[in-house]
């Protein structure tokens, strides 16, 4: 009798020995997973810019003085009374072909990048005859490499000091150029903005027009003698802007 009891308490302790171990399985099966982990790095420097922007013939696109070399005379036309700051324009004068308005850039940067200007102070002032209307004989040219616009009284629409401020700012910041990354803007053409200016020695195409704009452009010179505030004169700015592109 004692050894079936001990049979019967084997088979129990045998029975709850496999239960654990299913037990046991089926928790390690359940909580069990993969696991793995890795590591990346990466660094990286600011992209360069490095563009510079100069102003070009700023001391020059008017003058104190002139020169001229013809048949008839060697030697300056045009010099502006001693112990003045002014520059001064006169008939037969005009900007030095090789100091015009212009704006110089230099660099080459990493990022594509898009030029433009702003014509940030254009500004005619008192350019009137006698009889106070709008006369002003000056001509100026925007040229962008090949391109060139001219800009005076004789373009349709300019009548006045305002029309003609507009249009010579309308053709500065018509001027623009994109460029890819790592272009060198120092030898980049598209952007190539230079401005000039002429008052031609005499203007009309009639003796009888002729005649007439003479006698407006010595009522010019006869105000600016008088001096005080309604001296004809012109002041003109560029100003030139580097922009990285998104």
């Amino acid at each position: 009798m004692k050894t079936k009891k001990t049979g019967k308490t084997m088979r129990v302790a045998g029975l709850l020995l496999a239960l654990v171990l299913v037990t046991s399985c089926f928790v390690g099966g359940t909580f069990a997973k993969y696991v793995t982990s890795g590591h990346g790095n990466d660094s990286a420097r600011a992209a360069m810019f490095g563009v510079t922007v100069t102003a070009t013939g700023s001391d020059g696109v008017f003058a104190k003085e002139y020169t001229s070399d013809t048949a008839d005379y060697t030697g300056k036309t045009v010099v502006a009374k001693a112990n003045t700051n002014y520059k001064v324009v006169a008939p037969g004068t005009k900007s030095s072909d090789t100091a015009p308005l212009a704006v110089t850039l230099k660099g080459t940067p990493e990022v594509a990048v898009k030029v433009t200007y702003e014509a940030g102070v254009v500004t005619l002032a008192n350019w009137k005859d006698k009889d106070g209307n709008f006369y002003c004989p000056l001509i100026f040219k925007i040229t962008n490499g090949t391109n060139t616009t001219t800009v005076s009284t004789a373009n349709e629409g300019i009548n006045s000091a305002e029309t003609f401020q507009n249009a010579i700012k309308t053709a500065i910041e018509k001027v623009s150029a994109t460029y890819a990354p790592n272009t060198d803007l120092a030898t980049a053409t598209d952007h190539g903005l230079k401005v000039t200016w002429e008052w031609p020695f005499e203007t009309g195409d009639t003796d009888e027009e002729k005649a007439a704009n003479n006698i407006k452009d010595t009522y010019l010179g006869d105000t600016a003698a008088k001096g005080g505030t309604g001296v004809p004169s012109v002041t003109l700015g560029v100003t030139a802007t580097v922009t990285q592109i998104d």
